[in-house]
């Protein structure tokens, strides 16, 4: 029943004038954005549910193929050709979430947490603070457009692979620089609380106030952080979208 099934959606296809290689093409081009963008869901949406969405992107891409791809070309090869053209633009939409969770992770080691957020909608290994920053950045990045943004770059991915591979690690590596930089007040802040957390136990020797300092350490990093929580929110749905 299955080839049947096939045959007549094939047939359907043809009838309305719709390029199918050129589809399945810009399917393989978008099919990277699917697969590494923590916005379009990781495994909390079942591989169908995936595919599905990557073919109505692939959509808006498809018509730009139609009319640059090499007909001598065969189809397999021109796929890994366009999967590989898909991943500097895939590295770059997920830049900025990978940054969020990055922080949020660096936040939870600060204050000392060892925990891990088992969340199929995030990337594995995330902390509790890295898993909300990032599903709050990427519920922004959908808000704003960011579907659609990542489409638009799909349509006019660079043919010149080594250059937009370069790109895509400048992008990283300003991702970095924004994780950093979201979690500088809260590193300055763990800085000040180890240097008065060491000058009271010095001043308290020979009283051992280590386990009453630590709680209260981790306490005042999570104040920190939720005094600017906003502020990082902004800027990593910024650098997001752009």
């Amino acid at each position: 029943m299955a080839p049947g099934v096939l045959s007549i959606a094939f047939d359907l296809a043809q009838d309305l004038g719709v390029d199918l290689p050129a589809w399945g093409l810009a399917w393989a081009r978008t099919a990277p954005t699917i697969i590494l963008v923590p916005a379009f869901g990781l495994r909390a949406i079942p591989a169908p549910a995936r595919a599905m969405l990557g073919l109505v992107i692939a959509a808006a891409v498809a018509p730009a193929i139609a009319v640059t791809r090499d007909p001598s070309l065969p189809w397999a090869l021109a796929a890994a050709y366009e999967g590989l053209r898909g991943v500097p633009v895939a590295i770059g939409a997920a830049a900025a979430l990978w940054a969020a969770s990055q922080a949020g992770g660096l936040v939870d080691n600060l204050r000392g947490g060892r925990e891990q957020a088992s969340l199929p909608n995030v990337e594995s290994g995330s902390t509790p603070t890295g898993a909300m920053l990032s599903m709050l950045i990427a519920v922004a990045f959908l808000e704003g457009g960011g579907a659609s943004k990542v489409a638009q770059a799909l349509i006019r991915a660079d043919q010149d692979v080594e250059h937009a591979f370069s790109r895509a690690v400048v992008t990283l590596l300003a991702s970095i620089e924004v994780s950093i930089a979201v979690a500088a007040p809260v590193i300055a802040a763990s800085i000040v609380l180890e240097v008065a957390s060491a000058l009271v136990s010095r001043a308290a020797s020979p009283a051992y106030l280590q386990p009453l300092l630590a709680p209260l350490k981790s306490l005042a990093i999570l104040g920190v952080f939720a005094l600017i929580l906003e502020r990082v929110v902004e800027l990593l749905a910024i650098a997001s979208l752009s």
